[in-house]
């Protein structure tokens, strides 16, 4: 991939991978860090990748690099404490790419509900829901089938209603999972 070539994917595909990295790890000094080092990895191994074939690499890429910051935060959470929770207030949004300012009172208690469910799940559903990928996209980037994926949804929906019904939130809603 040439300069010109990673320059334009770059332009193409930062603010989704920064966002999916914010929306994961709701610290923005981690988002920024898999950012870099994703886009990092894409230098690197550029001419491996088809550039039509870039933001897939990306998606998988960010995947992996927020489930090893995860890992890496658990003990160095126990130390230092919680992760900057007011971090969804610069989210990006997810088709607009531009700031969101605002996140309603059921946006935010769904966004804090998900941090119970397991890092992997948390970035699938973040594919999903908020960045509107579909099912056989999120597989292609993560190598799964689209039943292993729609079991897991189903299983974080699962998780997450009993939680949102606590804090007065309606249950997550079903989206086609056709995809």
């Amino acid at each position: 991939m040439d300069a010109t070539t990673y320059t334009r994917v770059l332009n193409e595909h930062r603010d989704r991978v920064f966002s999916r990295a914010l929306y994961v790890l709701r610290d923005r000094e981690d988002a920024e860090d898999v950012t870099q080092e994703a886009f990092l990895r894409l230098w690197r191994t550029g001419e491996a990748i088809p550039a039509d074939r870039a933001g897939y690499w990306l998606q998988r890429v960010v995947h992996n690099l927020c489930i090893d910051q995860t890992r890496r935060r658990k003990v160095v959470r126990a130390r230092f404490g919680q992760p900057d929770t007011e971090a969804t207030d610069r989210l990006v949004a997810p088709d607009s790419g531009h700031w969101a300012t605002d996140l309603d009172g059921n946006q935010e208690a769904l966004l804090n509900a998900m941090a119970a469910l397991p890092a992997e799940t948390r970035s699938v559903m973040m594919m999903h829901y908020y960045q509107g990928m579909k099912l056989r996209e999120i597989a292609a980037c993560l190598g799964k089938t689209v039943a292993a994926l729609k079991v897991q949804i189903h299983r974080a929906r699962k998780t997450l209603r009993p939680l949102l019904e606590a804090q007065g939130c309606g249950a997550p809603t079903a989206r086609s999972e056709t995809g």
